[in-house]
């Protein structure tokens, strides 16, 4: 059987997505996402259905008859119409696909469903049957405007009106069937994005480049109400509850709600929530599911997003507020409250909540009754006090609920509460004389029957204190007098067998040990180069014995470390100088706020919690969307998050203008976060695929860079197109370039302002890979103003982890770096040279025979050779395709190219070399922006290079290629164009490029691509663009 192109999954822009009131549809929320509908079951998030519609045009958007039955899909000049049966029976109905002449705006079915309405960019109707006859055409007497948006709005078999938003900023409203217009609505400025008129008919809403939404009243064109809070363009609108709220998305990736408030003399558009659902740019489609108060969006990142319209109303309980003068209790009396007392602490329990007055007061509210009662006083903790507990939510009969309260004179009372919160079980006073002090109080607890409490002074003379207590009996088993640290402060604390972690200022982590107080502490220094550590967090063991521990900062980075445990045991002496026991193997930066801590949610994500400003905000790390946000007055205020008990969400405490807040966030994997995660917001320019598999059969991680500056690591499954978002890196500061692994751990890539990052991959831990930067190329300037265009690299037979990497520049300069990985360090520029005024697009080291040379492919169209063999005498080429290093001299080179052959007209956007098997020969190719593909051969004759181009096929594609690579033993060439094509070239023997297949790809701007053999017969092939797609050859 011979070969084919086949497509397995595309993830890329979702312009439409609507949920789908149908007896016959086994899912209920349809999405477009290019030429394909995507349909989810929006409670499970499961995709159901995937079935092309159009051969090549993106789907614009759709809409189901009334019974159900039918459904009308259009996008740029095509529309497709079929049964909803048949959307399930096949996976490709575009054959049905029927071309118009002009532009799509709308298409939408009569009443009784027998009849299709579609509107066209000139303001023409067309009505056919399902059959798609023209039966009629419609317009506008008079009118001849040019539409940037459209919709009909099909109120009964007798009135259909048509709203046609016009380029120059003008609304059209008319009748269908008299032809006669309604009103020309003015106001706007700028083109109408979208226009549409409620189910009521009463109201049009609007939007258009002004950034503004404008409401009208049908009867009379009269501007109702402006309303201004989107930062950018608006894409969509819709009515829904009754006519009474309205949604809208936008360019600003928000999604937006408003309520329609009407009183006698005026009717208000007034913004009632904000949430942030897409990343980087552009919220395409909206819907609202109003039965069940959820809505749903879809965007450029091709991501599609569940919104809880209901997230502080749904159940009832999600938020509660206590003024403490008022109160409630069980008999009903007032608690003993002074005027001037007020909440100085708290913690949340499954049954409740326990606090602490200014007053010493300890009271209680239970969950069952949301009661307050006064457990006891203390006035040892007046004025001051701080509050810790810990919580076992295991246990369905015992329990291990205490809290601990402190004051700064080294006074501790801890109590212990039956499971049901009614009954104090335990009550223990304590005085620590230890120190002189108390600044700090800090609890966690143990696996076993034990927490511990961290007492910490401000005196730096005073020692670390740590009680271990035994939970049952609140006794102290064992006291703990630990040297502190100097310039030690701490923050929060984590327990890991016998070792306790203590997170302080400067980003800095000292590991104590629990069986040896006097053993100095190994310390953890200037993780990065900033703030407090406001978490440490046990994530996993490898099998080799080494434990990974989440860290975040304050200032909004966090990291993973990787800590020896085995080490340090056996090394009880160890400095951080002289042993490493740990090793920074993630690292990244949250994308806004101060970050406080991470949570853990059953699906394997990374959840962060963070404030920004006064806006607490519970936030989806790995794939990058808000969880939930509560507005509380920021993180300079007393708050405390802790997880419920039955594992169905958090619980924040708060306090806001002297009242106490209970703000339940109810969370479940399956029902509310996305029905799919989606790629990169902006164009994907490079990716490249980790040639080895998982843990997990036909799984490869590979990663993409982007326009969006981010840099993404993923998995995919070969046999399905699965992608996977594991995490995405922040760390560039321009759009990417290029991205390329170099071996089995390391991964490059570049981008403008002369950033050149080498990266590390972690794969030793079950959960998921982790990435952090391991060293940056040094910039040649103070101010980098440069970008780097690409790069290769020759690795070291020594060690394959020390390599040579060549960089090139778009001013024409080319640079050659020694990387030593064990110090880690770019020893030295070794050789240096400028080619002339041109943008170098492209380069490649070339190995033949006993010579080394650097290739470069430039905007001017040639290819270009620099003989680096006697100038890098150090450098000898190993018979394995890498190199071998001697020792290392830094060249600023003046000599000039040794040869140079003109292959294209234009620049040169993309190369792939193969040093053929007789050692005197390698062919290139190469793919340009005059629309052709080259080979050429090059031959090597003593030390000269003569070559020629041996086959040009200039109308290659129709527009730029973008990218090629060979597979197949190098055998056949697979490029890909803008034009949207996938091309197999067979090369032949007599040097020659012979088209073999072609494939449309649903990707726009195809820009790269990369192929991997994953057994005998097939290939893997990940394309990349605005969008990416996984296919097999």
């Amino acid at each position: 059987m011979a070969a084919q192109l086949k497509d397995l999954s595309h993830y890329g822009p979702s312009l439409c997505v609507k949920f789908i009131k149908s007896n016959c549809s086994k899912g209920d929320v349809f999405a477009a996402i290019g030429p394909f509908l995507h349909v989810y079951n929006y409670k499970t998030s499961e995709l159901i259905h995937r079935v092309r519609i159009f051969t090549a045009n993106k789907v614009h958007g759709f809409n189901v008859s009334r019974d159900g039955k039918y459904c009308v899909f259009y996008g740029s000049k095509s529309l497709t119409m079929c049964s909803i049966d048949d959307l399930f029976k096949f996976q490709d109905i575009s054959s049905s696909e029927r071309m118009f002449t002009e532009w799509i705006m709308d298409a939408t079915f009569s009443a009784n469903g027998d009849q299709v309405y579609i509107l066209t960019c000139y303001n023409l109707v067309l009505i056919t049957d399902l059959e798609n006859n023209i039966l009629e055409r419609k317009n506008l007497l008079n009118e001849r405007s040019i539409l940037y948006s459209g919709t009909i709005k099909v109120l009964s078999n007798a009135k259909v009106i048509v709203n046609a938003g016009t380029v120059l900023g003008g609304i059209l409203i008319w009748d269908l069937f008299n032809e006669e217009k309604i009103h020309n609505l003015t106001g706007h400025e700028g083109s109408i994005f979208y226009v549409t008129v409620s189910d009521n008919g009463k109201y049009v809403a609007s939007c258009s480049d002004d950034r503004s939404i404008r409401l009208w009243d049908f009867e009379t064109g009269e501007e109702l109400s402006i309303g201004w809070g989107h930062t950018a363009r608006i894409w969509n609108l819709k009515f829904f509850n009754n006519d009474t709220q309205l949604i809208s998305v936008s360019e600003d990736c928000t999604c937006r709600l408003w309520d329609i408030v009407k009183n006698d003399s005026s009717v208000k558009l007034i913004m009632t929530n904000i949430y942030e659902t897409h990343l980087i740019k552009n919220v395409w489609g909206v819907d609202v599911n109003e039965m069940d108060g959820v809505a749903v969006t879809s965007g450029n990142d091709g991501r599609i997003k569940k919104i809880d319209l209901k997230q502080t109303t749904r159940y009832g309980n999600e938020l509660q507020s206590f003024n403490i003068s008022k109160l409630p209790t069980a008999d009903g009396l007032p608690l003993d409250i002074k005027s001037d007392e007020i909440f100085k602490g708290f913690h949340w329990f499954n049954f409740g909540l326990v606090a602490i007055t200014s007053y010493g007061k300890v009271i209680k509210l239970l969950n069952t009754t949301m009661k307050w009662e006064l457990v006891l006083s203390d006035d040892r903790f007046e004025s001051y006090s701080m509050t810790n507990g810990i919580s076992d939510y295991s246990s369905k009969e015992s329990s291990d609920d205490v809290v601990v309260f402190s004051n700064n004179k080294c006074d501790l009372l801890m109590l212990k509460f039956s499971k049901d919160g009614k009954t104090l079980t335990g009550e223990q006073y304590l005085h620590v004389d230890s120190i002189s002090k108390l600044c700090n109080c800090m609890v966690v607890k143990n696996d076993g029957t034990d927490f511990y409490i961290a007492l910490e002074s401000p005196n730096p003379r005073d020692k670390f204190v740590v009680l271990k207590i035994n939970i049952a009996t609140l006794e102290i088993v064992h006291r703990f007098n630990f040297n502190k640290p100097l310039n030690f402060v701490s923050s929060c604390l984590e327990v890991f067998g016998n070792r306790l972690l203590v997170g302080s200022r400067f980003s800095t982590i000292a590991i104590f040990n629990l069986l040896n107080e006097e053993e100095i502490p190994y310390m953890i220094r200037r993780i990065n180069e900033g703030d407090t550590i406001t978490s440490i967090k046990c994530f996993e063991q490898s099998e080799n014995g080494n434990t990974l521990f989440s860290v975040t900062n304050r200032d909004g980075y966090y990291n993973f470390i990787k800590v020896d445990m085995t080490l340090l045991q056996s090394h009880p002496d160890v400095k951080e100088d002289n042993i490493s026991i740990h090793t920074i193997i993630h690292s990244n930066k949250v994308i806004k706020g101060f970050l406080e801590g991470t949570l853990c949610d059953g699906t394997g994500d990374y959840i962060t919690y963070d404030f920004k400003s006064s806006l607490f905000y519970i936030y989806n790390e790995t794939n990058g969307y808000e969880i939930a946000s509560q507005v509380c007055g920021g993180a300079h205020r007393q708050w405390k998050l802790t997880t419920l008990g039955d594992d169905s969400g958090y619980m924040l405490v708060y306090i806001k203008a002297s009242e106490l807040y209970l703000r339940r966030i109810y969370h479940n994997s399956n029902e509310l976060n996305t029905l799919e995660n989606g790629i990169h917001g902006r164009e994907i320019r490079d990716l490249s695929i980790l040639n080895q598999n998982t843990d997990h059969e036909n799984q490869y991680l590979f990663v993409t860079g982007s326009e969006d500056t981010t840099v993404k690591l993923c998995k995919y499954d070969t046999t399905n197109g699965v992608v996977t978002n594991y995490w995405t890196q922040r760390q560039h500061v321009s759009g990417l370039q290029r991205v390329k692994f170099i071996n089995d751990k390391l991964m490059i890539s570049c981008s403008a302002r002369e950033e050149l990052f080498l990266w590390e991959i972690n794969t030793e831990f079950t959960n998921k890979p982790y990435m952090t930067i391991r060293k940056p190329l040094p910039t040649l300037k103070k101010h980098p103003d440069l970008r780097i265009m690409d790069f290769d690299v020759l690795l070291d037979c020594n060690n394959t982890d020390n390599f040579i990497s060549a960089a090139v520049y778009s001013d024409s300069t080319i640079k050659i770096w020694y990387y030593n990985y064990s110090r880690n360090e770019y020893e030295s520029c070794i050789w240096e040279n400028r080619y002339e005024t041109c943008c170098i697009l492209n380069t490649s080291f070339v190995q033949i025979r006993d010579r080394l040379y650097l290739l470069i492919a430039a905007t001017d169209g040639y290819l270009t050779f620099y003989d680096l063999t006697s100038e890098l005498s150090f450098i000898a080429n190993d018979k394995q395709g890498r190199i071998q290093i001697n020792e290392i001299n830094s060249i600023e080179s003046t000599s000039k190219p040794v040869f140079k052959i003109r292959v294209h007209k234009s620049g040169i956007k993309t190369l792939d070399v193969n040093v053929l098997d007789n050692g005197t020969e390698f062919q290139v190719f190469t793919g340009g922006d005059d629309n052709a593909i080259a080979m050429s051969i090059f031959r090597l004759k003593d030390v000269d290079i003569t070559g020629e181009v041996t086959s040009l096929i200039e109308n290659a594609a129709s527009s730029t290629v973008t990218s090629c690579q060979l597979f197949e033993n190098k055998n056949k060439l697979l490029t890909t164009s803008v034009d949207q094509r996938v091309r197999v070239w067979d090369i032949t023997s007599d040097n020659k490029l012979v088209l073999k297949h072609t494939k449309y790809t649903t990707i726009a701007d195809t820009g790269s691509c990369d192929i991997i053999k994953t057994d005998k017969n097939k290939q893997s092939i990940i394309l990349g663009g605005v969008g990416l797609s996984v296919w097999e050859y």
